[in-house]
């Protein structure tokens, strides 16, 4: 008989955790045209992150869409839609 171990409360959190970083990443590259270092210096220096990490608050369960919008909502980038092309069009308030 094949015993199979069941993953604690904390690895499924991990997982999760670690699955909605890599999303909200790849939306910032994909929504706003950021590299990856700049999407992953947006994500990891977020309120957002902080709170997806606290696992009694279990954050991590919400969609990586639900989470995303969090953290578009904390940095104040709001997508605007050019009428004449239905692509999305950022404002980047991070531009310098």
């Amino acid at each position: 008989m094949e015993t199979r171990l069941k993953p604690t409360h904390h690895q499924i959190a991990e997982i999760l955790i670690d699955k909605r970083i890599s999303d909200m990443t790849q939306y910032l590259i994909e929504d706003y045209g950021y590299s990856l270092e700049k999407a992953l210096d947006l994500v990891y220096t977020s309120k957002t992150i902080e709170l997806l990490q606290i696992e009694d608050a279990e954050l991590y369960v919400q969609s990586s869409a639900y989470v995303y919008e969090m953290l578009i909502k904390e940095l104040g980038l709001y997508p605007v839609f050019d009428n004449d092309n239905p692509t999305m069009v950022a404002e980047d308030p991070f531009s310098y």
